[in-house]
């Protein structure tokens, strides 16, 4: 399974962080901690970024991981 990190997936299905965070509802500044490493998104946001990004919520959880390595 190829791994992105969160700034990777959102860039490659062609979003910015704006719309992301509209699209997830939740705040801008969210969604640039969760890009670098500094939150933890909760089980709900995982499965809505799973659905926008287009991958499983495993991908989304082991981005992340590698995002705070």
């Amino acid at each position: 399974m190829k791994s992105f990190n969160l700034q990777q997936l959102r860039e490659k299905n062609g979003y910015t962080q704006k719309q992301v965070a509209e699209l997830t509802e939740v705040a801008v500044n969210y969604i640039y901690m969760l890009e670098k490493g500094m939150r933890n998104p909760s089980d709900s946001l995982k499965e809505k970024l799973s659905r926008l990004y287009k991958c499983s919520i495993e991908e989304i959880f082991l981005a992340i991981k590698l995002t705070k390595s």
